[in-house]
């Protein structure tokens, strides 16, 4: 379909073909996470092994199992996981049904500089759910539980956990694409990519700090938390710096 005949579809032919998209979207990943569901036991298994190196390195050698204090927490876990694994493994389908819904409304321009965004947004977002998962999570339930009294026992309830690693992992993935907003800030003309390098010293100390503050005193830890932080602030200079906001000149 090209840019007149979008241009030219009825206000309900939209809100139709909006509605397909969406079902394509919903269908894909449900398809995902019933297929999901057949490795999810052992994802689980995983993600108790990660758990159980995770408390033994910070409060000591001991049996960390995930406990189930309710009937039915067991089955909603799985669940949960289940979409969560179908929504990450059909994501780049999901997206392609939105950019088929989007692009015949773009000009060519448009539509090459918006596709190399969507495909950077993309990768951005898997980029912080790995993030989240191999690096963040395991310094918060560290940081976490050292915070815990001798005398409390540790016990981990697997809803509770696996509902903590699913919100990192979405959150995660959303501040990833910290660059992309930055150049669509710089775009609207709010904050120009000067001020942004002019700043970035600050920004560094900011980031070290937060990372000294949230990790372990140990180095390594913060530069596997901070590192990550520091390459997307310069992503989103160098990318708000393409994308800033002309000035209009007089002709």
């Amino acid at each position: 379909m090209s840019h007149d005949d979008k241009n030219s579809m009825s206000f309900l032919e939209h809100l139709e073909e909006l509605r397909w998209t969406i079902i394509w979207m919903l269908a894909a990943i449900a398809i995902g996470a019933v297929a999901a569901w057949y490795f999810s036991d052992d994802v689980l298994e995983l993600i108790s092994r990660d758990l159980m190196r995770i408390l033994e390195r910070a409060i000591g050698p001991g049996v960390y199992n995930l406990h189930v204090f309710e009937v039915a927490e067991a089955f909603t876990t799985r669940l949960k996981l289940s979409l969560l694994l179908g929504f990450l493994v059909t994501l780049p389908i999901s997206i392609y049904k939105v950019w088929q819904f989007v692009s015949p409304g773009l000009f060519a321009r448009e539509r090459r500089v918006a596709s190399n965004l969507v495909a950077l947004s993309t990768v951005l977002f898997y980029c912080g759910v790995i993030f989240a998962y191999f690096v963040m999570i395991k310094l918060a339930v560290a940081f976490l539980f050292r915070m815990k009294p001798p005398s409390v026992v540790a016990t981990v309830r697997l809803g509770s956990y696996v509902s903590f690693i699913i919100r990192f992992c979405i959150t995660f993935g959303l501040v990833f694409q910290a660059p992309l907003v930055m150049a669509f800030v710089s775009k609207a003309g709010l904050v120009s990519a000067k001020t942004l390098k002019q700043v970035w010293r600050y920004s560094v100390v900011g980031i070290l700090v937060l990372a000294a503050i949230l990790t372990p005193p140990d180095v390594v830890s913060q530069l596997l938390m901070a590192g990550p932080m520091l390459a997307l602030y310069w992503i989103g200079y160098f990318l708000a710096k393409g994308f800033e906001k002309k000035p209009e000149t007089r002709g």
